[in-house]
C-alpha cells in the first residue's frame, strides 16, 4: 500500500509541476506579447499593405463580416453632399477582381482609443489609386472601430469625413 502510495504522490507531484512549469511558461509568453494598442496600430498597417498588395484574402481577413466602410462624398453639380457606404464583400471583391487598385496606401500619425475589447483607431492617410479606372487617389483624416472576437481584433467599422 506504500508503494502505491507513494507512485501515486509521485504522479501528482509530476502534474502540479508540469502544470505550474505550464502557467509559467504561458504568463512568460503573455509578457512578450504586444499590447492591444500595438497590435492595432500593426493591424492597421497591415490592412493598408493587404490592400496596396491587392491580397484580397489577407485584407479580408482583418474584417469583421458586418464591416461597412462610411466616406462623406462632397457636393457636386448633379448630387448633393452625402454619405456612401460599402460593405465588406463589395470592397474585398473590388480588390481581388482588380477593379480597385491601389499603387500606394499610407497610414500614419495613428492614436488608439481603447475600451476593453472595442478600440477605436483614428489616423492620417494618402493613398494611390483607382476604381473603375477613375482615379481615387485621396488623402484626408479617418477612424477606424475594432472590436476584440476571440482574442483577435477586427475592423467593424471605416469612416473617412
Amino acid at each position: 500500500m506504500k508503494l502505491f502510495q507513494r507512485g501515486l504522490t509521485q504522479i501528482v507531484s509530476g502534474a502540479l509541476l508540469g502544470f505550474a512549469l505550464l502557467s509559467v511558461t504561458a504568463a512568460a509568453e503573455a509578457g512578450n506579447a504586444p499590447s492591444d494598442s500595438e497590435q492595432l496600430i500593426a493591424n492597421e498597417k497591415a490592412w493598408a499593405q493587404a490592400a496596396q498588395d491587392s491580397d484580397a484574402d489577407r485584407m479580408a481577413s482583418y474584417m469583421a463580416e458586418e464591416y461597412v466602410e462610411h466616406v462623406w462624398e462632397g457636393a457636386t453639380a448633379s448630387a448633393p453632399a452625402h454619405w456612401s457606404s460599402t460593405r465588406k464583400k463589395e470592397w474585398v471583391e473590388a480588390v481581388r477582381h482588380r477593379t480597385e487598385v491601389y499603387s500606394s496606401v499610407e497610414v500614419r500619425n495613428l492614436t488608439v482609443h481603447l475600451q476593453g475589447t472595442l478600440a477605436v483607431v483614428t489616423g492620417e492617410y494618402s493613398q494611390t489609386g483607382t476604381k473603375n479606372g477613375k482615379d481615387i487617389s485621396s488623402t484626408g483624416i479617418y477612424a477606424d472601430t475594432w472590436l476584440k472576437r476571440n482574442g483577435h481584433w477586427v475592423v467593424i467599422d471605416s469612416v473617412f469625413p
